[in-house]
Formats: C-alpha cells, sequence, structure tokens
C-alpha cells in the first residue's frame, strides 16, 4: 500500500465523548454511524475516505475514486460530500473544471459535468439537478445534464447546501445568499452580510440543529436560521472546512498545517472547542482541501 494510504490518529487526549471505531471492511457496508474522514485530497487528485480509529495501515483506507490501484484523477478534488438519491448514498465530489457524482457501493460514476476552473463545492437538488459555486469567476451554475446549464453571478462563490425542509438553497459568497427552487429555475430570495468581511468560505449545516456552519477569511461562525444571527465559534483565519461529529463537538480542517503543502492544504482536522489538552486526527501523507466527517445530511437529503 502506497506511504499516501497510511492514516494514523494522533492522540493527545482521551475523547470525552470517543465513538466506536469502524468495524469490518466498510467498502461493503458503511453504516450512517460509521466514524470516518471523507475528503478531498489533492496529493494525488483522490476523494478518500478513512478510518482514523483503523488498527494498522491496511484497514486505515476504506475507500477512494478513483481507487488506489488505478491512475488518479486528472481533475484537483475541491469538495467531497455524501448524498442520498433514490435512497442510495453517493459521492458528491466538485473539482476545478468538474463536478462528479459517483454511487458508493460499486463507484460508479452517474453524473459528470463540466464547470468552472475555479469550481470550490456543489450540491445535489431534490430532482436531481447539481449546482456548484465557482469562486474566481464569481458563479452559481445549475446544472442539469452536460450540456444543459444557467449560470448566475455570485461574486466569491464558495459554499452551498440545500434546506430541505425549508425548501430553499443556501449559498455563500460575498454574503450569504438564500435562494428560492422552483421550476427548474433559482431565484434570489434573501442575503445577509457577513461578519468582518465578504469573504464566505464554507457552508455546512449542522446534523440537527437549524444552523449553519460558516467560515470566512476571518473567523468561523454559527448562522441561525431562525434567528438570523451570526455567532463567533472560532478566531482562526483561512479555515477551509468544517463539520459536526456525532458527539456534537464541531472540528474543522486545520488552518495551520501549512508545512504540508500550500496555504490551502492540510493533513489534520481538529476541534474548534475541547475540555482538556488539543486533539488532532491526522492523515498522514495527505493534503486535502475540505475534509469532513462521514455523515447522512439530514438537513438536505
Amino acid at each position: 500500500m502506497k506511504a499516501l494510504a497510511t492514516v494514523f490518529l494522533i492522540l493527545v487526549a482521551n475523547f470525552a465523548h470517543a465513538e466506536e471505531p469502524a468495524t469490518g471492511k466498510i467498502h461493503e457496508v458503511v453504516s450512517t454511524q460509521t466514524s470516518a474522514i471523507l475528503c478531498a485530497d489533492q496529493a494525488e487528485n483522490r476523494i478518500r475516505l478513512v478510518d482514523p480509529f483503523a488498527q494498522n495501515a491496511d484497514e486505515a483506507d476504506l475507500w477512494s475514486y478513483p481507487a488506489t490501484k488505478d491512475q488518479p484523477s486528472e481533475y484537483i478534488p475541491t469538495d467531497a460530500k455524501r448524498v442520498e438519491i433514490n435512497n442510495e448514498v453517493c459521492i458528491l465530489a466538485a473539482y476545478h473544471g468538474r463536478v462528479r457524482l459517483v454511487r458508493f457501493r460499486d463507484s460508479k460514476l452517474i453524473k459528470d459535468y463540466p464547470s468552472y476552473s475555479s469550481c470550490h463545492s456543489a450540491e445535489l437538488l431534490p430532482d436531481g439537478s447539481i449546482v456548484t459555486v465557482n469562486s474566481n469567476h464569481g458563479m452559481l451554475r445549475l446544472h442539469h445534464s452536460a450540456d444543459d446549464f444557467v449560470d448566475t453571478e455570485l461574486p466569491y462563490a464558495h459554499g452551498v447546501t440545500w434546506d430541505k425542509k425549508r425548501e430553499c438553497l443556501w449559498v455563500l459568497g460575498d454574503r450569504l445568499y438564500r435562494f428560492r427552487y422552483h421550476d427548474r429555475q433559482l431565484s434570489l430570495d434573501q442575503q445577509y452580510d457577513l461578519p468582518l468581511s465578504p469573504t464566505g468560505h464554507d457552508l455546512f449545516p449542522l446534523r440537527t440543529a437549524p444552523k449553519l456552519l460558516i467560515s470566512n477569511n476571518d473567523a468561523l461562525y454559527l448562522f441561525g436560521i431562525e434567528t438570523e444571527a451570526f455567532q463567533l465559534l472560532s478566531d482562526l483565519k483561512w479555515i477551509k472546512s468544517a463539520s459536526q461529529n456525532a458527539d456534537g463537538s464541531i472540528w474543522i480542517s486545520d488552518p495551520q498545517r501549512t508545512e504540508v503543502g500550500t496555504s490551502w492544504q492540510s493533513d489534520s482536522i481538529v476541534p474548534v472547542q475541547t475540555s482538556g489538552p488539543n486533539q488532532r486526527h491526522t492523515i498522514a501523507g495527505s493534503k486535502f482541501y475540505k475534509a469532513r466527517w462521514w455523515q447522512p445530511v439530514d438537513f438536505s437529503y
């Protein structure tokens, strides 16, 4: 197995609410409660699912696309999400210049659409259409197929998530935007100024509460959908991804691990708040852009 696939867990302190390690090979059956991390890894341009509780390297790398035995993708991945469509678990992967929907159980490529070279994230809509956000180009693209798409200008477009309860699309760019989706069309419904600076980056929902994790170049916040207010969670700058663990803790890709690659790459995720010494999950040899806990996203699907 390549050194890149070697994954180890560094624990400086025990978890107060540690999850159970994954059992067996979850290539075959993946529980929705599996403790694993989904990464858009730019070291070899693969989407990887890794088990941080694995006892040895052979069990750590649970799944990757392309598979580790295959040639890496020609496109650089920027985001990966666990999504569900027709009761089937899939991976929605964003790349510079591409968005792909991959069925998890057999790695079959379901959808493969071109997007801008600055594609930073993607989201699946209820009718199977896909939206991508493209930062440098300042575009929100609605993909109905590879050849049927509609562009909407949206400065600094970086993050996007579907809200199934409110039937709307949240999009993060220079502001936080709320769009309605009806008759295969998006329409702007509301917008909110971001704290400190108009530089929105990551957007991801909490597991249960109606709140959105939002990062910009200055800090990490929670946006209360019902209160329409931002709450500061961390003043760390340049946070590229955030997600909530099953125990309620919130983790971010460590923005201070710049020695592993460029300023936007990391090999570790860390909790935002701890009750004791720092904790960390490190994926050896990785250079991921975004990494999140493997989880069903009930907010969206």
